[in-house]
């Protein structure tokens, strides 16, 4: 099976100068932990999630720190075609909960553990 069949294709993304506050709200709106990072021409150049925010809080607040400021710009991605194994084993390996699919730079999906097991259950 390739992540494009089980990936999440309505990505919920934000930009690196968005209050955290507002990135908060993404996560409790659309039921989300984690997010990635885009430029304004939709170039993937980070990712923020809810722990990355939990360490920048001690440093600053939400209304005053910026997606910038704590997203990780180190980010393991994968493409379309890649095999939903590979990248399952990529999660664990890595100690990791999503991976953005890219194609071109540009996002065009997310896979998360929970997409994942979602996928094994319905296959078995």
């Amino acid at each position: 099976m390739k992540v494009v069949e089980l990936m999440n294709k309505a990505v919920v993304t934000c930009q690196p100068s968005e209050k955290l506050y507002g990135v908060m709200n993404k996560f409790e709106l659309f039921n989300i932990a984690g997010m990635p990072v885009v430029d304004k021409n939709g170039k993937m150049i980070g990712i923020v999630c809810q722990s990355d925010i939990l360490k920048g809080l001690k440093t600053g607040n939400m209304n005053e720190l910026s997606v910038s400021d704590v997203m990780s710009t180190e980010v393991i991605t994968a493409a379309p075609t890649e095999s939903a194994v590979v990248v399952a084993k990529i999660m664990v390996e890595k100690h990791i909960n999503r991976i953005p699919i890219v194609e071109n730079e540009k996002v065009v999906g997310i896979v998360t553990r929970g997409d994942i097991i979602k996928a094994v259950a319905e296959c078995g």
